[in-house]
């Protein structure tokens, strides 16, 4: 038959056989999405420990395994989308850390009719640590800004002062105190204050506290600055200090402060702080300030004075009177 009746031949009623084809690849994907089939599809792990003495830590390992499922095809095709968890129960730790995975285990979506057959690896590692439970202490823990603007007296109390923290073993072996989250003073009086303030717990992954606040209270003065404008330098006997005076700035708790007297304020240059002897140049040396309350910080303007030997005294001319 000549080629171009062959061709002729086949684009007859091409649309018919067109639409058979189409016909026929529909029937051959119905058919082969309800056929039974096997497929290995990748698996999550999800432990859930039940053994109320240990904690996890880490793991799993290997996170994600394979697990060989047998079902009809379209329905494995939605199974791999749908992606289902593998739950590890975990009980009776003991000394064990590797633990072996079952088919069973597998969550397989309602509604599908898949079976999980085999799981690859079949072992997974876990991290579990031991669960224990100790009192640890609470430190406050006041905002820079605050400290700033006021100063806190020395004891400051916490309420309650401990808290029981369970977590971890390796964790809370490294704990020797919490601390609160930096937190601003807010004075009831002029002399004390009261706030609650909530326990820092960043860092510790896997720790609950029988307390997530507790109650800080103290005494507490508002911080002020005072200068002395001419405070005499007095050096060891036989030098002289250039400049002679200086300004003194004393900054601290505002109620000692005020009460500073000028009279009992001394500025000195201590003799250990000077060369024997000293040069006829003289020699820059520290002043040091006492008759400030303790606590308080204090500043000279300038910091350092020149001590030199000092001037002898101009001698006295003594001149004999003439006789009468």
């Amino acid at each position: 038959m000549p080629r171009r009746i062959r061709l002729r031949a086949l684009a007859q009623n091409w649309r018919l056989k067109l639409a058979a084809l189409a016909l026929a690849v529909l029937l051959w994907a119905v058919v082969s999405a309800e056929q039974v089939t096997t497929q290995w599809i990748p698996v999550r792990v999800e432990p859930v420990v039940r053994d109320p003495a240990y904690v996890l830590t880490g793991g799993p390992e290997p996170a994600e395994v394979r697990v060989r499922f047998t079902g009809p095809g379209r329905e494995l095709w939605e199974l791999a989308l749908d992606r289902p968890v593998l739950v590890l129960p975990v009980r009776d730790v003991g000394a064990a850390r590797s633990f072996v995975l079952d088919p069973a285990m597998v969550r397989v979506p309602e509604g599908l009719r898949v079976s999980p057959q085999d799981v690859r690896p079949a072992v997974v590692r876990l991290e579990l640590e031991r669960v224990v439970t100790r009192e640890v202490p609470v430190r406050a823990r006041v905002a820079a800004r605050s400290l700033e603007r006021y100063v806190v007296g020395d004891s400051l109390r916490v309420a309650p002062a401990t808290v029981r923290a369970t977590g971890p073993e390796n964790v809370l072996d490294t704990l020797s105190a919490l601390f609160t989250r930096p937190f601003e003073i807010v004075p009831d009086d002029d002399t004390s204050f009261t706030r609650r303030a909530e326990v820092d717990t960043a860092g510790l992954g896997g720790v609950t506290l029988s307390a997530g606040d507790v109650r800080v209270s103290g005494g507490v003065d508002r911080r002020v600055e005072r200068a002395f404008a001419v405070v005499p330098v007095s050096p060891p006997p036989g030098l002289a200090a250039t400049p002679a005076q200086v300004e003194l700035r004393v900054r601290g708790p505002e109620r000692s402060v005020r009460a500073i007297l000028p009279i009992g304020v001394r500025a000195t240059v201590p003799s250990d702080s000077l060369p024997v002897p000293v040069p006829p140049g003289g020699v820059e040396a520290p002043v040091v300030v006492t008759g400030v309350p303790a606590g308080a910080e204090v500043r000279t303007v300038p910091a350092r004075v020149r001590v030199a030997p000092a001037p002898a005294p101009p001698a006295e001319s003594l001149r004999a009177a003439p006789p009468r």
